[in-house]
């Protein structure tokens, strides 16, 4: 099991005992509303909002993560397509000057004695 989840785990496990053991009513006033809610609703509901946050910006870095990565893979093809190429220009160059005849100058001679 990945340590991270475990940490979640326990992390989720202290907030769910501190909200039952903080469990009496209060009153909420947001903007014009107002309501009287258990306090163990009102941390819960704080912490699956904290954790709805932590979990959309987390998956914004993920798309980015995943564009730079396709973008890296597609660069690497190319490259290794250049490669490739270079690879077949060194090799019929390679070829190409095996076959050619040397001039008369540069052949070589029979040893002298």
């Amino acid at each position: 099991m990945d340590w991270k989840f475990v940490l979640a785990l326990v992390f989720a496990l202290l907030v769910a005992v501190f909200a039952l053991q903080n469990a009496g009513a209060v009153d909420i006033s947001f903007l014009t509303m107002e309501l009287s809610i258990s306090q163990a609703l009102v941390i819960l509901i704080s912490a699956a909002f904290g954790a709805l946050v932590v979990f959309l910006l987390s998956l914004v870095r993920w798309i980015k993560c995943q564009g730079k990565i396709k973008s890296s893979a597609k660069a690497i093809h190319a490259l290794e397509q250049e490669n490739k190429n270079l690879k077949m220009k060194l090799e019929v160059n390679t070829v190409n000057k095996e076959q050619t005849p040397k001039p008369a100058a540069q052949q070589d001679l029979p040893a002298q004695q």
